[in-house]
């Protein structure tokens, strides 16, 4: 900080009351720390030019956030290039996801008309007030999650049901924009307009002379691309703009690939040939294949522009660089007992879900400290999404959890 704001004081009248301008910094800013982050940052440093100077500094959001975990180092890996606001939105996300979760303000919402069988696909739309789920009786639903003014009762009801929407069991599903993607182990995939009333079939995409089921879609809407998996090791890449057919095939593993992650640079995808492999899209090649662990297959991503995550079939946590090469650099046990079905990592937590039938919060370190654990209620947890601070699971049944209306 600069020497010239090195105090709070301000020239003032004599008999000028005492205030916040007037104390050390020391005492300022422990002050600071029994107020919100997002109160700091938002209201506080706008009130004066020495409030923010002086909460501009980064080394007070580290020491704070360092103040929540002391034995852990935040974030998991280091970003390359932190933004200016890196560590004040960070500071923001985390005290967000410690009062949502430790502090059991959270309220659970059960879905009463769920089908009676595993859905394995799940989706949060709208800022998490939509949720999609595709279910091996191939059936495909959508419920509005209700407003706070009618969520007393925890049952959510008025789901609008697509009977016959596969030939086979629904294996997963992604969005861009309103439109959905669904594959299928019928060897399909179907695109879906969301609307009001429900959901509108478009097309049905080519995949012969494939004989084969698809088990797992992502999509890159910054390019307006999606890809599917498949049983038979095969990844096909489809351009949403083009015609029915995919714009590029290649076949990276020895086993069937289980899941996708997918950016404007690398697709990545999950085998149970136990690698990970990376295809660099602006290359058009596969840049490299990772074996994440000897003893189990990788089951699950989550890929963000710093830091990916793999749970894999072992319960064990692993994370890659991909500013260097996605060297392997970090694995980690996890308290769950079966295998990680979802992993999704934010500024804020790291989300994991698991066949063991709990979700587990916990912080974005290294290593990670657990925050809170979600139990499902109806075991198995197939699939899990998280959007705008609403966690939803699904399985036999689907649970959502979301912020309680605080007055």
């Amino acid at each position: 900080m600069d020497d010239e704001n090195a105090s709070c004081s301000h020239d003032g009248e004599d008999d000028a009351q005492l205030s916040l301008l007037d104390l050390p910094i020391e005492i300022f800013l422990h002050i600071c720390s029994f107020l919100e982050a997002s109160t700091l940052i938002h209201s506080l440093s706008l009130a004066c030019k020495q409030f923010y100077l002086i909460l501009k500094d980064d080394s007070s959001w580290k020491a704070r956030i360092n103040h929540i975990w002391p034995d852990a180092s935040y974030p998991l890996l280091r970003p390359a290039r932190p933004d200016k606001l890196f560590w004040k939105l960070s500071c923001i996300a985390i005290e967000k996801q410690i009062t949502l979760w430790k502090g059991s303000i959270e309220e659970k919402l059960i879905i009463d008309d769920a089908p009676y069988s595993t859905m394995d696909a799940l989706l949060l739309m709208h800022n998490g007030t939509i949720c999609i789920a595709g279910a091996r009786d191939r059936t495909l639903r959508h419920w509005k999650l209700p407003s706070y003014e009618n969520s007393r009762c925890p049952q959510i009801r008025s789901s609008v049901c697509t009977n016959s929407a596969h030939n086979g069991w629904i294996c997963d599903l992604t969005a861009m924009d309103n439109t959905i993607y669904t594959c299928s182990w019928d060897q399909s995939i179907k695109s879906w307009m969301l609307i009001n009333t429900g959901l509108v079939k478009l097309k049905t995409y080519d995949m012969k002379p494939v004989s084969s089921a698809l088990l797992c879609v992502s999509s890159c809407p910054e390019q307006a691309l999606f890809a599917t998996g498949s049983y038979s090791r095969t990844i096909f890449v489809f351009d949403s703009r083009s015609g029915h057919k995919p714009i590029r095939q290649y076949r990276p593993h020895t086993g069937p690939v289980l899941k996708l992650a997918m950016n404007s640079e690398y697709i990545l995808s999950a085998s149970e040939d136990k690698t990970v492999s990376v295809w660099d899209q602006r290359a058009g090649r596969t840049m490299k294949s990772i074996t994440v662990s000897g003893e189990a297959f990788p089951m699950c991503m989550s890929m963000q522009r710093d830091c990916v995550c793999i749970g894999d079939s072992a319960a064990k946590l692993h994370v890659l660089n991909p500013k260097n090469d996605f060297e392997l650099v970090k694995s980690y046990s996890t308290k769950h007992t079966k295998g990680i079905t979802v992993v999704h990592l934010t500024r804020g937590c790291l989300i994991t879900s698991s066949k063991d039938g709990t979700v587990r919060i916990s912080s974005p370190t290294d290593p990670p400290k657990p925050i809170a654990t979600l139990h499902s209620g109806f075991g198995e947890i197939a699939n899990m999404d998280y959007l705008n601070g609403i966690l939803a699971i699904s399985g036999l049944d689907i649970a959502v959890w979301r912020p309680k209306l605080t007055s």
